[in-house]
């Protein structure tokens, strides 16, 4: 169902309202918005319930991350089964981001939604689908459909493994990562915003905060998530990782599969000097319906990545994901707040340093991500003793 804003709770759309809010692209092919969202601007868009496949111009190094099974038209396009991807409005930055982890680290690319290259709608189209959402969402408090659509005038869009897609009943959880919201391209009053926001929700003490929760009978929004108090994130945590039908052995090896998937993601940014993961979220996903199935983990939201001068590591990210691991472990053991986790909070790096960061980033550095499959230059990421997953 398609999440839609009203305060703390969020409003669903149903299967039949958000499918009929369809729009084709330049070849014929239909979309509606995409229904597993729970954090962030609702823009994400997907192949009509009918459609089989979809064609998607690949990326230059696609052929070589081309899922089995998969095969290209006569025009060089990546033909895709329709239900196993997702399109989100391309930002450039984030897709370099994407086409340098392929190339320069491709251990990092079992932690990132699969990318298979862009897809093109036309703006009569986009602008079609979010009058069509007026007609749905006009009560709504903030349609977030409507104002990321036509603020943002997207016409291409990168394609993304649905992640939620062979899940009957999916549950998931967006964690917006860091003690705070950063990016070179804010304004100096962004960043105030963001100092604001970041002071009276729980990323000044944890270094993430909930933007998103959704269960079988729930869903709360990032509104409710950043008025969320810290002492209340462990409660917030349980309600989304604890399931009712779940013996103890499927609790665990729920709770122990994420567990194990964030350390590994720690012990690999660990290993990536200079890089700065701002803004980025961790996406949660479990199947309410197949308890055995594994959980899974992924980064998304690369827009505001980047490297800075020097080479030390993402502080500011490592300290949240070690939090996450104690708030995971606390739940699984029966573990509370007051306590157990407050005594292994990381400590969060000064934030000087980080504000410092912010504003003086590497341009030679960023600017360098190619595409295209190009060599790495010298000097360049280089990641020869991490094993991919």
């Amino acid at each position: 169902m398609t999440r839609v804003s009203s305060g703390s709770l969020v409003r669903k759309v149903s299967m039949e309202e958000a499918s009929s809010l369809q729009i084709e692209d330049i070849d014929g092919e239909r979309f509606c918005f995409y229904g597993n969202q729970v954090g962030g601007h609702f823009c994400l868009v997907k192949p009509a319930p009918e459609s089989l496949r979809i064609l998607v111009t690949p990326n230059a190094t696609s052929q070589s991350i081309r899922p089995s099974g998969e095969a290209r038209n006569g025009q060089g396009q990546l033909e895709l089964a329709a239900k196993k991807v997702v399109l989100k409005p391309l930002e450039k930055r984030e897709h370099r981001f994407y086409m340098r982890m392929i190339n320069e680290v491709p251990a990092f690319q079992p932690h990132m939604a699969q990318l298979f290259g862009t897809k093109t709608l036309t703006m009569r189209q986009v602008s079609a689908m979010t009058a069509e959402v007026d007609n749905i969402v006009k009560n709504a408090e903030e349609n977030f459909l409507e104002s990321r659509m036509r603020s943002h005038q997207f016409q291409t869009y990168i394609v993304l493994q649905d992640l939620a897609s062979s899940m009957q009943r999916p549950r998931i959880l967006d964690l917006k990562m860091g003690y705070k919201q950063r990016s070179k391209q804010h304004s100096q009053r962004k960043r105030e915003r963001c100092r604001m926001k970041a002071a009276t929700s729980s990323s000044h003490a944890l270094g993430f905060r909930i933007c998103g929760l959704s269960t079988e009978r729930k869903v709360y929004d990032k509104y409710w998530g950043r008025k969320l108090p810290v002492s209340s994130v462990h409660g917030a945590l349980a309600e989304y990782l604890v399931h009712q039908s779940a013996s103890e052995e499927q609790q665990q090896r729920i709770i122990t599969g994420f567990l194990g998937q964030i350390t590994r993601l720690r012990e690999l940014v660990s290993q990536m000097p200079s890089w700065r993961f701002w803004n980025t979220s961790l996406l949660f996903l479990f199947d309410g319906a197949d308890l055995s199935a594994a959980p899974v983990v992924r980064m998304i939201d690369f827009a505001h990545c980047t490297r800075v001068r020097g080479s030390a590591t993402d502080s500011e990210f490592l300290c949240g994901l070690r939090n996450i691991e104690s708030f995971l472990e606390a739940v699984r053991d029966g573990h509370s707040f007051d306590g157990w986790i407050r005594e292994r909070l990381a400590d969060p790096p000064a934030e000087s340093v980080q504000d410092t960061e912010e504003k003086e980033t590497d341009d030679e550095a960023d600017a360098s991500s190619r595409c295209g499959g190009e060599a790495p230059k010298e000097g360049g990421l280089e990641a020869p003793a991490i094993a991919a997953a």
